[in-house]
């Protein structure tokens, strides 16, 4: 392999030829079936041991040889050209040392060639994602864990769709039901006739409002129903229920005794709220009301839902657009809730589901190893969510064209998504396989948990601005201690910065986690210039777009000055460059973006130690032309990859800090 053909290799086909030279090894050695091995290559422990290495064990039985032998073979039966420097054997490990300017001239000029599109375009078999996420509600404003779905769709699908797939992003909103009539009915009692201009509000957080009033005024409505005879005659029929109910223990004399259990008026009325609201409550009775005139499209009620749910959309897709957060298409439960009934028809001509004596339409859970039953239609004939989730799951598949559906969703909710995903198999084979609940932990502010009938939710406007505060009070600090240079800037630009660096930090924050994981939010911690964080990230990245704009420009691709690359260090962030693909890839295929949260964050750190390094690592200041002109390429190489996974993680970077 000459130089010129090196020049044109990527970082992908380094690991090809390395595969290829260990098959046709494994072969020589007598093996049938070498093409058939995975050889899985990974970077060692240790960059002493050389760039690649592969384990043996697999092909113990293929050669009836232990490990450390067929590892000791091998090395000896590969020779060194143009790419390889050295073989060899590490125990049961096979390891490869690639020349150092071969990898620099191939790593270095395929970010710089390839620039955005790094990494990208790697699966051989690209399918149609449809990944689901945010789906609000309009009754209200996005909160913390709406920012947390949003971040972690909308990066898994840039994930997704810079490995290769093709992405469809989806938002199924819930614009309808008990919630929704709630927020109605309190502005058609108290609204005065107010809008979002009259009120100097955002839509959703004026809607939001409403919502809060109502369960005020509930609460009101059921504090002095407590102290009605009624009340009292309630609370007393429970009392003696649930005493009936106890059947007595024997001590160990024998005698009878009661289990201790609260069954003051105070338990009672906390167990009894939602029951006195459905059974009792006038203002219950008004939102079930309003409901089934909702259902009969009863004009007025239409024409105040469509009102008030505009005011609630205009307002989220303010949210989404500063939170750089993006749908290919919008669904709503209003037109999708009476999906699925024609699927639960087919199920039971198709025997897998069945009429209960009450007329309901069940699921016997046990076909799917499963304990109970699902309920898919009541008696009336009304559906539940399940069902709808059923229909436009396969409206999707049937309609849209995808191959696999993700759902972002809470990991609350990984029991519905299990029963979901196995009917849905009952139903349409091999769909089962197709869907994947992309479950997600709590996350919490030190302040405590979100609370939203209340009022006391933390909004996502207000800690976007919250963020954005931070940003500019510490982009101010920095700048008093000569860290930062903010003079004759507009204030136009510093409040891009900290817009910026405001989102870098929460994005960074509540991405680095695996989704599964739940976490404490602490946006202080999340700001440090100097921690793993977007900030330090944003940072690196500004610094190498200064080196470059004081040399004049990005850096001609000069594979001579990329040979004069060779320290310790160098090589180090070549190495880390190298393994971006593999990096995205992982990311990719388990949709966890995570890992290149944790990737940005050390490619960083390995470069800002070569920043900081003058006497050993000058860049800018380097004497030597042809070096000074290779580290040029290197600052740029780390710029652009740094540039590209921060944008896989919906982070946009500045120029300048």
């Amino acid at each position: 392999m000459d130089d010129a053909a090196l020049a044109e290799l990527s970082v992908t086909e380094i690991r090809d030829a390395l595969r290829a030279k260990a098959r046709a090894a494994i072969s020589a050695l007598g093996a049938d079936g070498a093409a058939e091995v995975a050889i899985d290559l990974n970077p060692p422990p240790n960059a002493e041991m050389g760039d690649y290495g592969f384990p043996c064990f697999p092909l113990a039985r293929l050669l009836r040889k232990a490990p450390p032998l067929i590892a000791k073979d091998l090395a000896e039966n590969i020779s060194a050209d143009a790419l390889i420097e050295s073989v060899n054997a590490d125990g049961p490990y096979l390891n490869f040392r690639l020349r150092p300017q071969a990898l620099v001239r191939v790593v270095v000029g395929e970010v710089l060639r390839r620039r955005e599109a790094y990494a990208s375009a790697q699966v051989k078999e690209p399918e149609h994602f449809m990944v689901e996420f945010s789906s609000p509600n309009t009754n209200k404003p996005l909160h913390l864990g709406h920012i947390r779905n949003n971040l972690l769709g909308a990066s898994v699908s840039a994930l997704l769709a810079h490995y290769g797939h093709k992405v469809s992003r989806i938002n199924l909103v819930n614009d309808r039901g008990v919630h929704i009539c709630k927020s109605m009915l309190a502005y058609k009692h108290w609204g005065d006739e107010t809008d979002p201009q009259k009120a100097g509000k955002k839509g959703d957080h004026l809607v939001g409002d409403f919502y809060v009033l109502f369960d005020r005024k509930f609460t009101e409505e059921y504090q002095n129903w407590q102290s009605t005879d009624a009340a009292t005659e309630a609370y007393n029929a429970w009392k003696a229920e649930q005493l009936s109910k106890k059947a007595p223990k024997k001590d160990q004399k024998g005698k009878g005794q009661k289990e201790k259990e609260d069954l003051s008026e105070k338990a009672f009325f906390s167990q009894h709220k939602d029951t006195y609201f459905n059974d009792e409550s006038p203002l219950g009775a008004e939102v079930r009301e309003m409901l089934v005139d909702w259902e009969a499209e009863e004009k007025g009620i239409r024409a105040l839902w469509s009102k008030m749910n505009g005011w609630v959309l205009k307002g989220f897709e303010e949210s989404y657009a500063r939170m750089g957060v993006a749908f290919d298409r919008y669904q709503f439960e209003s037109d999708t809730y009476r999906l699925g009934k024609a699927l639960v028809q087919e199920g039971l001509e198709k025997g897998v589901l069945a009429k209960r004596a009450d007329g309901a339409t069940v699921c016997d859970l046990d076909q799917i190893k499963m304990q109970g039953e699902k309920v898919l239609l009541r008696g009336d004939g009304t559906s539940v969510y399940m069902t709808q989730d059923l229909g436009t799951a396969v409206e999707r598949f049937d309609d849209f064209g995808v191959e696999k559906l993700i759902y972002v969703v809470g990991d609350e909710q990984i029991y519905h998504f299990d029963v979901l995903f196995k009917i849905l198999g009952l139903l349409r084979d091999g769909l089962s396989e197709k869907c994947k609940h992309l479950a997600y932990g709590m996350i919490r502010l030190p302040e405590g948990k979100m609370k939203s009938r209340e009022g006391t939710v933390v909004d996502a406007d207000d800690l976007m601005d919250e963020m954005h505060r931070l940003a500019k009070a510490e982009t101010e600090s920095r700048a008093a201690e000569g860290k930062a240079h903010t003079e004759g800037i507009s204030a136009e630009e510093v409040a891009l910065r900290a817009e910026r660096i405001g989102l870098a930090a929460l994005k960074y924050y509540l991405l680095k986690f695996s989704p599964r994981k739940s976490f404490e939010y602490d946006p202080k911690e999340s700001i440090d210039f100097l921690g793993q964080t977007g900030p330090y990230c944003l940072f690196n990245y500004a610094r190498t777009r200064s080196l470059l704009r004081k040399a004049g420009g990005e850096p001609e691709l000069d594979f001579t000055a990329l040979d004069q690359l060779g320290t310790d260090r160098e090589l180090e962030i070549v190495r880390s460059l190298a393994q971006f693909t593999e990096v995205v890839a992982w990311a990719a295929k388990s949709l966890d973006p995570s890992r290149i949260a944790e990737y940005l964050f050390d490619l960083c750190k390995s470069f800002a130690f070569i920043f900081s390094d003058k006497e050993n690592h000058p860049i800018a200041t380097c004497t030597d032309p042809q070096l000074r002109h290779g580290r040029l390429l290197l600052a740029a190489a780390v710029g652009n990859t740094v540039k590209t996974g921060l944008a896989l993680l919906g982070i946009e970077v500045l120029e300048e800090m």
